[in-house]
């Protein structure tokens, strides 16, 4: 085994001179996560994270690869992966830090990065221990060819450790369900049409389910006793590969997005069961699956009853780019709706399932809007109808100089209809 950092990137013919050294620091970020926990629950995330640095730093700038490290605790340095880098551009960043929840560079421009992770030594992700140097503990980032990283350990690999959360994995096993895929952070489990995810390292939430079931959040928590996030919010992971893509401005790439939980081993049955009932929409011509599988994907018939009622990928599209009423900030998810800007007595099949025909409103701004009282500019700005009363416009908590934020230029003729057809002046 090779001794040093070095020694290793030699053998797989990559030239130290040609690589930076990160070591990410222990600073606590969201919730006081860690910066190696970002890594390992939301590897997008942290590859997001990094890929902004300082403006005009030559280490950045002239090295050809990042080799990534990260710190699970005080003392300890391991291996994250090798990345092969391009400078972009030098811009202020439209999306949020992932790890602190603030803006990237505090709103000013930072330099952009594109990332790639290399092969050459992905055996050694999450397994390789280094010692940084303690006399340059606060120099995170460094040239390889002039840093002696002495290689403390190599093993195992953290796929081929046992999951900490096995007990649950075995557990659904009992059930019925099959194990179809591992990942580092993920076991992927299906019985039926219903797929899940157990995250295998962290023991906080580990159950990880469809987005769909995010509506589904009180009574999960009252009929099966299950632990929720405070406040309620999405689990994303690249990882997730059956889930649905999660798109927001904030992310530069298109990770993958479930809802996670925790749930007592004696209450899985009764957890399991709400999920296989409210999977399927009850109809006048019987049930309609409202979740599909890769190999059964959802027909389109089946689609557009669950995008007529709100429900299914309409909604959790909705609910991805917004989570709340963009209007009112209201996030109590029973009192939202998946509104069709553009009718869906007048939209075409493709219209009606298209998400940015769609808004994600409160139950009484959703009937405004729908009856024609209110409208937004493109640019999200309230309309009234003169048809509303100024009493009955004090009463509903409207406010004139309400905006509607998140829109984008695929709203834009969804909106003018609204405003040409719908709206009552």
């Amino acid at each position: 085994m090779a001794a040093e950092f070095n020694d290793l990137l030699r053998s797989a013919r990559i030239a130290p001179e040609e690589v930076r050294l990160l070591r990410h620091h222990t600073d606590g970020g969201l919730g006081g996560m860690s910066l190696f926990e970002l890594w390992r629950n939301d590897r997008d995330g942290y590859e997001l994270y990094q890929s902004t640095q300082k403006r005009n730093r030559p280490l950045f700038r002239t090295g050809r690869y990042w080799a990534s490290f990260a710190s699970p605790a005080h003392g300890e340095t391991v291996f994250t992966g090798l990345y092969e880098v391009s400078y972009k551009d030098t811009r202020v960043v439209e999306w949020s830090c992932p790890f602190r929840g603030s803006a990237v560079g505090k709103g000013e421009a930072v330099d952009v990065f594109e990332t790639k992770l290399r092969p050459e030594l992905a055996d050694h992700i999450g397994a390789l221990h280094v010692a940084w140097p303690l006399t340059s503990i606060r120099s995170w980032a460094r040239y390889a060819s002039n840093a002696q990283l002495r290689i403390v350990s190599a093993g195992p690999s953290q796929t081929a450790t046992p999951s900490k959360n096995q007990f649950l994995i075995e557990a659904l096993l009992r059930m019925g369900f099959i194990q179809k895929h591992r990942t580092q952070r993920l076991t992927q489990l299906r019985r039926g049409h219903l797929i899940v995810y157990v995250k295998r390292e962290v023991l906080r939430l580990p159950f990880v389910i469809h987005p769909y079931f995010f509506d589904l959040a009180s009574d999960l928590a009252v009929h099966a006793g299950v632990d929720l996030e405070n406040p309620l919010d999405f689990y994303i992971d690249s990882n997730l590969s059956e889930f649905p893509v999660y798109q927001s401005d904030r992310r530069a790439d298109k990770g993958r997005f479930g809802f996670a939980l925790g749930v007592r081993t004696e209450r899985l049955a009764r957890l399991v069961e709400i999920l296989e009932r409210g999977s399927v929409i009850q109809t006048e011509a019987g049930e309609t699956r409202a979740i599909g599988t890769p190999e059964e994907p959802l027909t389109e018939q089946e689609r557009l009853v669950a995008a007529r009622i709100g429900q299914g990928d309409f909604r959790t599209a909705l609910l991805a780019r917004w989570k709340v009423c963009p209007v009112t900030n209201v996030d109590h998810n029973e009192l939202l709706r998946a509104s069709h800007i553009k009718p869906w007595a007048v939209a075409t099949p493709r219209e009606r399932l298209d998400p940015f025909n769609g808004l994600l409103l409160s139950a009484h701004i959703d009937a405004l809007f729908d009856r024609g009282l209110i409208s937004f500019t493109d640019d999200g700005a309230l309309l009234i109808s003169k048809l509303l009363s100024s009493e009955n416009i004090s009463r509903l908590g409207l406010n004139a100089e309400a905006r509607l934020d998140g829109l984008g230029d695929r709203h834009a003729p969804y909106l003018a209809f609204h405003r040409k057809d719908v709206f009552r002046q």
